[in-house]
């Protein structure tokens, strides 16, 4: 089967990627129910993320498949895609999609995109040789926000605030803890007040190297004692981290 797109939104798509990269170079998404979703995560699942747009907003066609079956699609490294559509010197791109079909899905095995003046074709990879599909039940419970000792806001100016007192010492790890009155994270050598608004009290330690997943959105932060939920206000997306479990 081919999916012929009429338009495909290159600042979206390449977006879209890079939003993904930060987990991982293997790329992997769905085309589901109207929306491209995508749920990415580290070998051990202490950090995952799952990311969703609606259709519209990268693929632009007249005639979307009305399927029983999922589309997937998959690339091997992040890198040659966002090169790929670095060629075109206008956004005026299309594209083909070539699928394989199976007894569960559809799988990609050639995103071709191109214009007037240029072709590209680009080697799809197999789903599996990057992720294992999640079930909902398993989504539902990564991304659960009811057990939440404590919330709080973030925003980004925030965060790299953050991410620079981590580089005023070797550390791996920080302390976040509310009394219910307000946030503050705490290193070896720094104490920060984050948020003057907390709901709950409650602390964790977490690893500094995950704040370098985030996008550069604002935040409701779900803190819990096993994991923190970080849950874009700004976008379909939501990224778990899990606490860092001390003896």
């Amino acid at each position: 089967m081919k999916l012929q797109i009429d338009r495909i939104d290159q600042h979206a798509f390449t977006s879209f990627v890079n939003r993904l990269k930060l987990i991982d170079s293997f790329i992997y998404f769905k085309i589901k129910d109207g929306q491209v979703i995508s749920t990415a995560y580290l070998p051990q699942r202490d950090a995952v993320k799952h990311h969703s747009v609606p259709f519209e907003s990268i693929f632009q066609t007249n005639e979307v498949p009305q399927l029983n079956k999922e589309l997937k699609v998959a690339f091997f490294d992040a890198g040659r895609i966002i090169e790929a559509f670095k060629q075109f010197e206008h956004d005026a791109i299309r594209c083909e999609i070539e699928f394989i079909e199976n007894e569960q899905d559809l799988v990609a095995s050639t995103f071709r995109i191109y214009n007037d003046e240029l072709e590209i074709t680009l080697a799809c990879s197999e789903p599996s040789l990057g992720f294992k599909d999640l079930t909902s039940e398993q989504i539902n419970a990564i991304f659960a926000k009811e057990e939440g000792s404590f919330q709080f806001p973030i925003d980004n100016h925030t965060i790299n605030k953050l991410k620079s007192l981590f580089n005023l010492e070797k550390d791996e790890t920080f302390d976040i803890k509310s009394n219910g009155q307000g946030v503050e994270v705490k290193g070896k050598t720094f104490n920060v007040i984050v948020s003057q608004n907390a709901d709950g009290d409650g602390n964790a330690t977490l690893y500094k190297k995950y704040l370098s997943l985030l996008d550069k959105e604002e935040y409701n932060v779900h803190v819990s004692s096993n994991k923190v939920v970080f849950d874009s206000n700004e976008s379909e997306t939501l990224l778990t981290i899990s606490t860092c479990q001390t003896a």
